[in-house]
């Protein structure tokens, strides 16, 4: 393989053989989602249904100015402005569910079809990467993949911006190590468009790249002032042209700290951090070991590292901190780990080449099928122990399942639409609960949803209020520490404070359930059937809030 310093110019057969490389590397990456999908119903993850509505919704709608749906989500100070942070991905989705809907009536295979593309993106992107720094053997490393920490598959496997996000992040790696700058500047445009998280992850990359290639030995070191500007202004020009740039900060401020890094109220468990260390060295031993070990023997080797390598071995740094800080950079943070295994290691891997090269001259080639051989073997090796490892892989099958219920939530809110107006307000038992509704029936509006922050953070004593009465603790007393009062919450709330016309409530809320169910003055069962103690195991019921005079609401 010949190389320069931008990358291959000459990969075994030229052009053709390395597009052909990576279509193979594309075709593995795909053949892998697919294989965790495996004949999946519906998709995993609560905010997967959310996306895929969005993407289907995009060329009726277009780009929502704000977002009826959610009445009490606030997503700038005004509480009117919509900021849709993932329209970019929103956008790449559309034509994978369309083309869905057209093929089998249904968006969801779809979405599907796309994180399986991006996912064999990525592993082209890696594949890249590892070329353009003239790692040898890559295959091996290719071949690690597959032993990644298995939360990263099932990150991945949900409908959210992680998979492309991840794909532009190696994007810019690589285009950067290429020395493509003006590219590199155009990525982080688009990245940010595709994802506001861009506009944070496109300059830590960038800065760490930066920095690297200014602290390595004299000889090597430089100032690389054309990545500086071009990337600058790549970054200047997703954000301006961003159609969302109004309350980008205020929405990154929310979503980042108020509901990552320091959350103050209950959010998903994505943003938690592992508890157990030694569950997570488990879930990630093979690739932790084989980094450790590449490290070990490039720093015995004594050689100063290069800007690349300090970049990726920054970057690993700072991601496996993340990670323990909150879980989901486990979708991010495998990948730096592998790219700065493979790149320590890369010495290492040249003096065993040049050995085998010394060999094959030596015996005249004699020696040559040995060495494929013993290739071959590592593979094989590789793929054995993979089936040993089957246990984890039907593990990640299983948790890449869809959790819910789909023909009952299908059937209930079928029920809605046609009992009820548009736009009455239906009042959830748990926030993750709306994208799924959402998916089904968006006749209706609903109380909040994506973030409890983007309630919270605005109207602190209504969502105390929706906290306790859809856990059934009701009459109860919360605190407004803005006017340092007591506020009592009661059942009425629901009907006062929300303008709700309808409660839904599943297996796991059968306390509010059996509140509303008793108070036949303030509601009625109306879904499955209208007898409670026939329907209480039921998994959805649908009751119906009387007005206050005590006469049926609004779809009666």
């Amino acid at each position: 393989m010949d190389q320069s310093d931008d990358g291959p110019r000459v990969c075994r057969g030229g052009f053709r053989w390395h597009a052909l490389e990576s279509l193979v590397v594309f075709t593995m990456g795909v053949a892998i989602m697919h294989f965790i999908y495996g004949g999946a119903d519906g998709v995993p993850g609560h905010d997967s249904f959310y996306h895929v509505k969005m993407a289907a919704m995009l060329p009726e709608h277009g780009l929502l100015r704000d977002f009826p749906w959610l009445r009490f989500a606030y997503f700038t100070d005004e509480g009117h402005g919509f900021v849709s942070h993932h329209y970019g991905f929103h956008a790449l989705l559309a034509p994978f569910v369309h083309l869905s809907y057209r093929l089998t009536g249904d968006y969801l295979p779809g979405a599907r079809w796309a994180m399986a593309t991006f996912l064999g993106l990525s592993l082209v992107l890696i594949k890249s990467i590892l070329v353009a720094g003239r790692v040898r053997w890559y295959w091996l490393w290719l071949l690690l993949f597959v032993f990644m920490p298995f939360q990263f598959f099932t990150r991945h496997a949900f409908v959210r911006a992680i998979s492309p996000s991840l794909v532009f992040m190696l994007l810019i790696v690589l285009l950067m190590f290429r020395r493509r700058y003006v590219l590199t500047g155009l990525a982080i445009a688009c990245y940010i468009h595709l994802y506001l998280g861009g506009v944070l992850y496109a300059p830590l990359l960038v800065g760490l790249y930066v920095l690297s290639s200014a602290v390595v030995p004299r000889g090597d070191r430089e100032m690389p002032w054309k990545l500086l500007l071009w990337t600058a202004a790549g970054w200047l020009i997703g954000i301006l042209t961003h159609p969302y740039s109004y309350g980008m900060w205020e929405f990154l401020k929310i979503q980042v700290f108020g509901s990552g890094l320091s959350p103050d109220i209950s959010v998903g468990r994505e943003w938690k951090p592992y508890r157990d260390l030694w569950w997570f060295a488990q879930m990630s031993g093979v690739l932790l070991v084989v980094w450790a070990v590449a490290t070990c023997v490039r720093f015995r080797l004594g050689k100063p590292l290069t800007a690349r390598e300090l970049m990726l071995l920054l970057a690993h740094f700072i991601f496996l901190g993340l990670t323990f800080k909150a879980r989901r950079f486990i979708e991010y943070w495998p990948a730096f780990c592998l790219l700065s295994s493979a790149f320590m290691a890369a010495p290492l891997l040249e003096r065993v080449t040049a050995w085998c090269d010394r060999c094959i001259d030596k015996d005249k080639g004699k020696r040559a099928p040995w060495i494929y051989r013993t290739v071959t073997l590592f593979m094989i090796g590789g793929i054995f122990a993979l089936v040993s490892m089957s246990s984890q892989w039907k593990g990640i099958r299983r948790i890449a399942r869809c959790g819910y219920d789909l023909p009952a939530i299908r059937e209930a809110m079928d029920f809605m639409r046609q009992h009820s107006e548009p736009g009455d307000i239906v009042f959830t038992d748990d926030w993750d609960i709306f994208p799924v509704y959402f998916y089904y029936n968006s006749h209706n509006y609903y109380i909040v949803g994506l973030d409890p922050k983007f309630t919270h953070a605005r109207r602190p004593v209504l969502w105390e209020r929706y906290v306790k009465i859809s856990r059934g603790e009701i009459p109860a007393t919360v605190s407004d520490e803005q006017y340092g009062e007591k506020v009592h919450v009661t059942l009425e709330d629901v009907r006062e404070h929300f303008g709700a016309r309808f409660v839904i409530t599943d297996r796991d809320h059968k306390r509010l359930a059996g509140k509303l169910a008793a108070r036949k003055d303030f509601a009625e069962l109306v879904y499955p059937t209208t007898s409670y103690s026939e329907a209480r195991n039921d998994p959805y019921l649908i009751f119906r809030i009387r007005e206050q005079d005590g006469h049926a609401g609004s779809g009666t």
